[in-house]
């Protein structure tokens, strides 16, 4: 009797997205004797950590969710953990002495750990898991992804994937794990690209380094990457004034006391308009409140069942959602870790930090305060009118830090892979431009809309047809459904596209 040979996957993205998916096959090998070649490819040396978890990075930036609640596909599977390994990661922190060396409890006996230590986390337990024998292999290539094309063999369509080094892998299914595009100045901006006093990504490697103590420093955007910037300067002992500036003037709210429970189902009857949410909302917090229970509490509910509400919604009312309430669920949702919290709303009242709400409009490189052109090495000049007023603006400013986030308008075109694949027909943006879209099962869509059966998609770039897949919380299940999948594929019980 021949044995089938194992399902060749190629993963492309080692963050928590595709780390997840990896592990959850690994997972599903152990316990079934599934067998699988999976090919996790990724330039970082550190499996799980991605951009927001990398090692080594700046200890002032914190997790914003407790140690006990950090979702890791890393830790023991559900259902099978001992006591006290569901908090995995908890464990692992309090093991290793960490919680304590960065003084990361807080009041409530919750704890906020640095980033870069749930990375340090997720790389010792992803590498274990890995590296043990098993039904399921997985290789970490160190190298990226640069184009794939469909394969046709008399196995049955798979996929060929180039990487940048040359070689080329062959696959039965595809998995992108892309996580957010890099950031992208604001079009008013644009005209400062290449400027040395410009920080056009503040997640790239010394890229707060050129902006000096005493600097004149204007920040666009107010949410979490701000509270990171803004604790990475002052870390540094920086003296000259901070200025933040977004639309709506919106920073992070901070993390109330205790954990967060979810409270009240919207699912039962989900509502058609973001109207009819609104309304919903607020009348749950008014009743929690008068109950006793904090506003985190129906957050939380929120966050829990957005999947559901989100599809739910036509495509029209997620449009409307996009462009009024966008804002206001990032602040409510991404809450700042409490020592963040406390430094950002310290700095504000001692005059370090001023944030503003306004619409940039102009800015001018190397200007003077009248706004032309000074001489070599002069400030920034940027133009704002200040919301709900129609006067402009003008500050000078030594240097300027984007923190406006992912940059999505550009996803596909900064992308080879998700370009070649769209020019393929293979893939297509979502409607509001987020990411690629996908049915609930999470395969992409194909040019004509027809699901591709052996290419899925995990985390952020579904974001425009799931909703919100951001935080590890969210991801780890969707990676494990699609870990589920390929599984449920390789045996015939997955619909092949038509």
């Amino acid at each position: 009797m021949t044995v089938p040979r194992p399902l060749r996957v190629v993963i492309v993205g080692a963050g928590v997205s595709g780390s997840g998916v990896a592990a959850g096959l690994v997972r599903a090998g152990a316990a079934s004797g599934f067998s699988a070649e999976v090919e996790l490819v990724d330039p970082r040396p550190s499996p799980g950590a991605g951009l927001t978890y990398a090692p080594g990075g700046d200890p002032r930036h914190r997790v914003n969710v407790p140690s006990i609640r950090m979702a890791a596909v890393a830790g023991p599977p559900a259902g099978e953990a001992k006591e006290g390994e569901e908090e995995d990661f908890h464990r692992w922190c309090l093991e290793s002495g960490v919680l304590e060396a960065d003084l990361a409890g807080w009041a409530d006996g919750l704890h906020y750990p640095a980033r870069s230590v749930f990375g340090r986390y997720l790389d010792e337990r992803l590498r274990a898991l890995f590296s043990a024998a098993g039904p399921v292999r997985v290789t970490h290539r160190r190298d990226r992804a640069v184009a794939a094309r469909r394969l046709e063999s008399a196995r049955g369509a798979g996929f060929v994937v180039e990487l940048a080094g040359g070689r080329m892998l062959e696959a039965d299914a595809l998995v992108l794990c892309t996580g957010n595009p890099g950031p992208e100045l604001p079009g008013v901006l644009a005209g400062l690209a290449g400027h040395k006093r410009v920080v056009a990504d503040p997640w790239a490697p010394g890229a707060l380094d050129p902006i000096g103590r005493t600097d004149r420093v204007l920040i666009v955007g107010t949410g979490l990457t701000m509270g990171d910037v803004v604790s990475t300067l002052l870390g540094r002992g920086h003296r000259g004034p901070l200025t933040a500036l977004s639309r709506h003037g919106l920073v992070p709210r901070s993390r109330p006391a205790g954990h967060a429970d979810s409270w009240t189902d919207f699912t039962a009857d989900p509502p058609a308009g973001v109207r009819d949410l609104l309304r919903r909302v607020r009348a749950a917090v008014a009743d929690a409140g008068r109950q006793g229970r904090p506003w985190t509490d129906v957050l939380e509910s929120l966050r829990l069942q957005n999947g559901a509400l989100w599809t739910a919604l036509p495509i029209e009312e997620r449009r409307r959602f996009q462009r009024h309430l966008r804002p206001w669920w990032d602040a409510h949702r991404f809450q700042a870790a409490p020592q963040v919290a406390r430094l950002v709303a310290s700095a504000q009242t001692d005059g370090r930090l001023s944030v503003l709400a306004g619409r940039l409009v102009g800015a001018n490189a190397d200007a003077d305060s009248s706004g032309t052109r000074g001489d070599e090495g002069g400030g920034l000049w940027v133009l704002y009118r200040p919301r709900g007023g129609d006067a402009l603006t003008g500050r000078t400013y030594d240097a300027l830090v984007n923190c406006t986030g992912a940059g999505h308008g550009a996803s596909f075109g900064r992308n080879p892979l998700l370009a070649a694949l769209t020019a393929q027909g293979l893939i297509r943006p979502d409607p509001l431009g987020l990411g690629v879209e996908v049915d609930r099962q999470r395969r992409a869509l194909d040019a004509g809309g027809r699901p591709v059966t052996s290419l899925f998609v995990v985390g952020p770039p579904t974001r425009g047809s799931l909703g919100e897949v951001t935080g590890s919380s969210e991801i780890v299940p969707h990676a494990l459904a699609v870990a589920g999948a390929l599984t449920a594929w390789r045996h015939g019980m997955f619909p092949r596209s038509p």
